[in-house]
């Protein structure tokens, strides 16, 4: 299995709606790219102020299950669209486990 982990740090004038449709089109990708196996995500809680806004958890079966969802026209559309206008970072992490 590889994971996929983002952390997102949201610019400063981010309105919850901004993120909440980011989050929505996220969701809506499981629908359109058949190689995410599962997916988790959600707003930072808060309890530490160090910690970045926005996490999610994609997990795909291989490497080529990845690659199909990062090269995506779908993904790359809603990143375009719906992360960049509203990030000032973003960390990653890809990881395997069995």
């Amino acid at each position: 299995m590889l994971h996929h982990v983002i952390e997102l740090r949201f610019n400063d004038d981010t309105t919850d709606a901004q993120v909440e449709e980011m989050a929505a089109g996220l969701r809506g990708l499981r629908e359109q790219i058949d190689t995410i196996r599962s997916m988790r995500m959600g707003r930072d809680l808060g309890l530490r102020a160090d910690n970045f806004d926005f996490a999610s958890l994609l997990e795909f079966d291989d490497q080529a299950g990845y690659l199909a969802f990062r090269d995506h026209p779908a993904h790359q559309q809603w990143v375009h669209d719906h992360v960049r206008p509203i990030i000032a970072e973003r960390a990653g992490v890809l990881f395997l486990s069995p």
